[in-house]
């Protein structure tokens, strides 16, 4: 069995608590305040600063596998008369055995909450029912909503797919931009390179071929850069100037398309250009069908 006496990641630091996932994969939280009490480190001591200090106690950083805070040293002479500077860091062993389990972290694959939501309000049946389908009881399925037990992936996929009859997919995604890089997520690397490379083309915005592409160039929009950064009241003039509206397949979406480009959000992109595509001979987007001319294969990770 993997000993669990080393720390992977700090996740949240709120004063007094740290929250850290050990290297058996748990999601804890250690409270410093109540770990000084109960090995007696007092005011004075050495290192019991960063409770007096809340950004010196926010500046704790891992450092070979344990909490550390560099900006909290002290000098240790040497045998040979030499100081070095030694900086406070908690042993891992020490912090995980003064841990607790963290039942309901942030960024956590919370899969007992939507097994949950989707066994009741869309599936609609209950624990027992579930339980039946999968041979289990409903009692085990209580554990698993509540996320009192861990999970396999076979086991996970056949509640999903024989209990819930729904598809199972690995999306992942950043904090600090969770709808489009989940969202991202479904579509192959390649597309996304693909379209990276393509993002200031004017003729990947729906509505939008040679003959507009060339006129829009002639008028200093140039990219799909230039188009999301114009008024749409200017555009809508310039293009006015040449054909009536009625010629133009939604121009109001250009400048929104064209952001959409900018930002990456290629989900989102596909979505409205569906919405607004007048070919009802195919199920593909303007990007999509593009995309599907230049690269071999299937553009999404799921099916």
């Amino acid at each position: 069995m993997r000993t669990n006496n080393r720390i992977l990641k700090i996740t949240e630091v709120k004063f007094p608590k740290i929250y850290f996932i050990s290297n058996n994969g748990d999601y804890r939280v250690i409270d410093i305040k109540k770990l000084f009490k109960k090995i007696e480190l007092r005011e004075g001591d050495f290192g019991y600063s960063i409770l007096v200090d809340k950004d010196m106690f926010n500046s704790v950083e891992l450092i070979d596998k344990s909490l550390a805070w560099k900006n909290v040293s002290q000098k240790m002479e040497l045998p040979n008369g030499e100081f070095i500077d030694l900086y406070f860091h908690l042993d891992p062993i020490v912090t995980i055995q003064n841990s607790e389990f963290d039942s309901n972290p942030t960024n956590f694959l919370n899969y007992g909450k939507s097994i949950k939501q989707i066994r009741r309000h869309l599936v609609k049946i209950s624990q027992e029912e579930l339980g039946e389908k999968i041979g289990t009881d409903k009692q085990y399925i209580s554990k698993v909503e509540n996320h009192k037990t861990d999970l396999e992936l076979k086991t996970l996929r056949k509640i999903y797919e024989i209990g819930l009859d729904k598809k199972v997919c690995i999306a992942h995604y950043d904090t600090q931009d969770v709808l489009k890089s989940f969202a991202n997520s479904i579509l192959e690397y390649k597309f996304l390179e693909w379209a990276d490379e393509k993002k200031l083309d004017l003729k990947l915005i729906e509505g939008i071929g040679d003959q507009i592409k060339d006129f829009l160039i002639e008028n200093e929009i140039k990219s799909n850069e230039d188009l999301s950064k114009i008024e749409l009241e200017k555009l809508i003039e310039l293009i006015s100037s040449k054909h009536s509206l009625s010629f133009y397949h939604h121009p109001y979406t250009w400048p929104i398309q064209a952001k959409l480009i900018m930002n990456s959000d290629w989900v989102t992109l596909i979505s409205l250009q569906k919405s607004i595509s007048k070919s009802h001979l195919s199920n593909y987007s303007k990007i999509e069908k593009l995309a599907r001319e230049e690269i071999d294969g299937d553009l999404y990770q799921i099916h």
